[in-house]
């Protein structure tokens, strides 16, 4: 199991590009944004969005300082905006985060832990800012690679998604999967996202589970839609790529379980549920790559 994280994010051009990218490969990442970055670029809906996909998101100061050189008080006040600022995108408070530049001692973490957070370390940096042969980032990054191994790379870079698409396949190819990181997943997640709904927003939710069972694949997870408070929600899975279909609807507790009937190859599955309330977009719940 293998993590890519992204760091001083959101970006207007890069960051959708990258999860549009992702998707095409059913990969799952952790998204550390700025809050001086995330407060002017990106608003409730685009969060959400990026939820919904499957990915996780952490803190990762507002201002970017060393936060070691600095008095506690002043990094509580530097953290916690941040958080604020996710627990009004979000819905809910973040659980962990990243010191800027990694830089972090006790004093840090103690104020860090005292806002609820777990810090997220990197064990791998290919440091993309200084434009390196991606041929030569494949390489350290395969060198550095071990279960449990985190990738730093940043929303920001073109060369970030040169990286992705050459290292993705690759560590694939060799038995290894992408997941976000655990400790960035809050319990209260499904319920605090769904208190940011009002009617005519677009739906949230998130496919928890795609898993064999026989020659079919289950897919499970939930959807929200303040339009639709008793469920009933559409489930469109895609699973080659050309045939989008409705597979089945949102129970009254908003959760859906629906076998999907042999799908094969290397193609991600796709999944959306339809939009109950005015004229809006469908939500993507992310594009999953088959177990």
């Amino acid at each position: 199991m293998v993590h890519l994280t992204f760091d001083d994010g959101p970006d207007q051009v890069f960051t959708p590009v990258l999860l549009d990218l992702l998707d095409r490969h059913g990969v799952k990442a952790t998204f550390f944004p700025l809050g001086r970055n995330l407060e002017p670029r990106w608003g409730q809906d685009d969060v959400q969005e990026l939820l919904s996909r499957g990915h996780a998101i952490g803190n990762h100061s507002w201002h970017h300082r060393r936060l070691t050189e600095h008095h506690p008080f002043d990094v509580a006040v530097d953290l916690e905006e941040a958080s604020l600022l996710l627990r009004d995108l979000a819905g809910f408070r973040p659980s962990c985060w990243r010191a800027p530049y990694g830089e972090r001692n006790e004093m840090v973490l103690a104020v860090a832990g005292s806002l609820g957070m777990e810090h997220v370390d990197w064990t791998a940096d290919p440091q993309e800012w200084q434009n390196p042969w991606v041929p030569v980032v494949l390489a350290y990054l395969t060198g550095k690679r071990h279960d449990g191994s985190t990738i730093l790379l940043h929303d920001r870079k073109w060369l970030s998604l040169h990286i992705v698409e050459a290292v993705v396949p690759a560590f694939r190819d060799d038995g290894w999967r992408f997941e976000v990181v655990k400790s960035c997943r809050t319990g209260a997640e499904r319920e605090a996202r769904m208190a940011t709904r009002a009617e005519g927003d677009v739906p949230v939710g998130r496919v928890e589970g795609l898993t064999k069972d026989g020659d079919d694949l289950l897919l499970t997870g939930w959807a929200y839609d303040a339009d639709a408070p008793e469920g009933g929600l559409e489930v469109v899975v895609n699973t080659d790529g050309l045939s989008p279909r409705v597979v089945g609807t949102t129970g009254i507790g908003h959760d859906f379980a629906v076998a999907l009937t042999g799908p094969t190859g290397t193609v991600p599955i796709c999944v959306w549920v339809a939009n109950a309330g005015r004229s809006r977009h469908d939500t993507s719940l992310g594009c999953h790559h088959l177990p």
